[in-house]
């Protein structure tokens, strides 16, 4: 049977529930899936381009190949700050690991690694803010190599993620919400608890409150088909899931090619891409078509009855219809 994990959660929690994106979360997770590309077939074309990327083939050590490719319950907290914001930037949460207090990367080491702290680590015992500055650095360095030029299209998702998960727990309310997140998470709205079954929770306190910290709650592409979390002191708790749709992500035109002979390339193409719902700006960003070009491609799909919109606040979100629907089946 599966340790589950409890987290009592207060009104307190459930007023500061919120959801952000983390770029350098989504940098650390696909290190790992690059270490163990078996178990993430999902992104294979991403794999296949750079699975002989220089952090993990390159001769020598590597403290950053060290601190990120190791199993999961080996990430020390240091290197994955809780993000508090959708609009969170990279070079923002990166400069946040680069000011860790060496006490802090002490501890944290002591706690991933335990008495196997792998040899070249060793140097962050002695001058831990003088290791820190290399790291950020290569790890800048592997983003600008295998993340930057998809990351419009990884950030289009994650957004569209975000909106329909905050519409589902104002429509649905938290049970319902978590419960479609993901099957190990479940919420019982009578008492404020949340049960988060993993592997992980063996090792951890099986009952924690969070006292009012809040709950952040982070979709990534890079997470699946797993759930990560964080809920010790002094982090802001944080779970980490895999974001909706993440079977579109790497699709190419091509993969509407059936379509486009009756809807045109463009109309084929974005109607594949409304699996999730999404909108204009976020199409315009995973297409790299101008926002007004997609707004019009858009209006004749609504007239044709294939997609329709969905006002959430301010945002206009595209989701297909039905009819939309029938095509794919």
């Amino acid at each position: 049977m599966t340790p589950t994990l409890t987290l009592s959660l207060g009104t307190a929690d459930l007023s500061q529930l919120r959801w952000a994106v983390s770029p350098a979360w989504e940098l650390l997770a696909s290190i790992r899936t690059l270490t163990r590309p078996a178990s993430h077939a999902i992104h294979m074309p991403w794999l296949s381009e750079h699975r002989h990327d220089p952090l993990l083939t390159g001769p020598g050590t590597s403290a950053a190949r060290d601190l990120t490719a190791g199993p999961p319950s080996h990430l020390p907290g240091f290197l994955a700050p809780t993000p508090l914001s959708p609009l969170t930037a990279l070079d923002d949460e990166l400069d946040e690991v680069r000011r860790t207090p060496s006490d802090v990367v002490r501890r944290d080491l002591a706690a991933a690694f335990g008495d196997d702290l792998p040899a070249g680590l060793a140097p962050m015992l002695h001058a831990p803010r003088r290791e820190l500055e290399g790291i950020v650095a290569d790890l800048r360095r592997y983003w600008q190599r295998t993340l930057a030029p998809t990351w419009p299209r990884i950030r289009a998702l994650l957004e569209s993620d975000i909106h329909y998960r905050a519409r589902s727990l104002t429509e649905r309310g938290p049970a319902a919400m978590f419960a479609d997140i993901h099957p190990d998470l479940t919420f019982d709205q009578t008492t404020g608890t949340l049960r988060i079954a993993s592997r992980q929770a063996a090792l951890l306190d099986p009952h924690r409150s969070l006292e009012g910290r809040g709950l952040v709650l982070v979709p990534s592409a890079f997470a699946w088909p797993r759930l990560y979390f964080k809920t010790s002191a002094p982090w802001v708790p944080v779970i980490r899931y895999p974001v909706r749709g993440i079977g579109t992500l790497w699709e190419s035109p091509a993969d509407t090619a059936d379509l486009a002979p009756a809807l045109g390339a463009t109309r084929a193409m974005l109607l594949n891409l409304l699996e999730t719902p999404a909108g204009t700006l976020e199409l315009a960003n995973r297409t790299g078509l101008a926002p007004g070009g997609i707004s019009a491609h858009l209006h004749k799909l609504t007239q044709a009855g294939l997609i329709a919109p969905h006002r959430t606040g301010r945002i206009v979100l595209y989701a297909r219809t039905a009819r939309g629907e029938a095509l794919y089946r």
